[in-house]
């Protein structure tokens, strides 16, 4: 039988999601400017180096949320809050897949975007966050009362 620590885990979750969040405020005026620019003028308008800041900051973002998805893969639920932590993963999985999806629509190379895909994962995302906030908010409920 495993060892749980009810207080290391709502730690542990406590803390991906405070990353995730971090994240979000680092990479948001990121977004914010290359969704601008593409409406406004067009991606190619961007210089160089602005071009390869966002897709760097995007690129780093999907890497901390797949750690993060390891990171809750490997964590050790009390048995009373198992089917919420899967569902939580699950959902949290798919914001990181819609994130590098996001990622993938920018082509760095050929200083283009794929709008279509872009507006997709943007839609996805947000979608994705209030699935993974509202597996937060109830394993939270579960653990504290």
């Amino acid at each position: 039988m495993r060892k749980v620590n009810p207080q290391g885990y709502v730690n542990l979750i406590g803390n991906v999601m405070d990353k995730t969040d971090e994240m979000g405020k680092q990479v948001d005026p990121h977004f914010q400017n290359l969704k601008k620019t593409q409406a406004l003028k067009g991606i190619d308008s961007l210089g160089e180096r602005d071009l390869h800041e966002i897709v760097s900051n995007f690129k780093e973002a999907v890497d901390l949320y797949q750690k993060n998805v390891q990171t809750l893969k490997n964590a050790k639920p009390p048995v009373q809050v198992l089917g919420r932590h899967k569902q939580f993963v699950s959902a949290y999985q798919t914001y990181a897949a819609d994130c590098e999806k996001m990622l993938e629509s920018i082509d760095e190379k050929n200083r283009s975007l794929d709008s279509t895909m872009f507006a997709q994962a943007e839609q996805a995302q947000d979608k994705d966050m209030e699935a993974v906030s509202k597996g937060f908010d109830r394993i939270m409920h579960m653990m504290v009362g």
